[in-house]
């Protein structure tokens, strides 16, 4: 079985090249050689490993992202390892993989296959989340080596930037079930279960086939609408929060807000989401 290891030297605040030889030595003892692939931006690890059967991945949700993208780019699909390293590993939580690289590895490495879901916007895949509006932007602007110092406490600062600037946005959502049209402060498109480790979505699985959509709509004060959003995240069910479960998705938008993709800058709109059910195999 050809196997790699793909991992960012930077990420994990450091340890991924300490932890990526002790993989290494753990499946070299079951008789499986990991190769070592270094995530590096606009290369694709898969070029010259097209046969790969198992790929693991060491990082946060935009490593997973962009491996998952190169993984199509390739035309491959090999079972994918999840390695949490990075600062909020959503995807890593919704399977329930364990924080420990170690523990991760081993579960890997006596693990079987499951599929889950994976979602598309436009070109590009996502296996966590697609949102913009309020708090969207916040990891993009988060400075890296804060990340690496304070973990989670570095959005701190983008997030409370966007509670300053932040302004609704006209949007019409189409889905396979209904449509929505509206003035909104948020809007997020959920293939896992949390975002920053908030469960924003109530009954939102990587199995279920479908994606679980959250919009934030204006009150036109934004004093009312955040109360909203707080409201909902201790567990109420304001009138400003709407939810909608569906395998398709159309946004449309007269403005050109930013997107967010696992992380990173998403597409431009117009938007077109789907849900593929079952598309990525896990080894856990």
């Amino acid at each position: 079985m050809r196997a790699l290891i793909i991992y960012n030297p930077k990420a994990g605040r450091g340890t991924s090249e300490r932890f990526a030889k002790r993989a290494i030595a753990m499946f070299a003892e079951k008789g499986i050689t990991l190769e070592t692939r270094h995530l590096t931006l606009g290369v694709n690890p898969f070029a010259d490993a097209l046969d790969t059967e198992l790929a693991i991945v060491c990082g946060g949700d935009g490593s997973i992202n962009y491996v998952v993208n190169s993984m199509r780019e390739a035309g491959i699909n090999p079972a994918l390892g999840i390695v949490p390293m990075g600062t909020a590993n959503d995807f890593a939580n919704a399977l329930k993989m364990p924080r420990s690289p170690i523990a991760a590895a081993k579960r890997i490495l006596n693990g079987s296959i499951r599929n889950v879901d994976l979602c598309k916007v436009n070109d590009k895949y996502f296996v966590n989340i697609l949102s913009f509006g309020l708090f969207t932007t916040a990891s993009q602007r988060t400075d890296r080596e804060a990340k690496k110092r304070i973990g989670k406490l570095a959005y701190l600062k983008p997030g409370l930037d966007d509670l300053k600037t932040m302004h609704a946005i006209n949007v019409h959502i189409e889905t396979d079930k209904e449509r929505y049209d509206g003035d909104v402060f948020m809007l997020l498109a959920f293939n896992g279960v949390t975002a920053g480790r908030f469960r924003l979505t109530r009954m939102s699985r990587v199995d279920d086939g479908v994606m679980d959509v959250v919009v934030l709509e204006s009150r036109g004060s934004k004093i009312l609408t955040y109360g909203d959003m707080f409201r909902y995240l201790l567990g109420g069910n304001p009138e400003a929060v709407h939810h909608f479960r569906c395998s398709e998705l159309n946004i449309t938008t007269k403005e050109q807000p930013i997107t967010d993709v696992d992380g990173e800058r998403g597409p431009e709109l117009p938007l077109h989401v789907v849900c593929e059910p079952g598309a990525l195999k896990i080894m856990m």
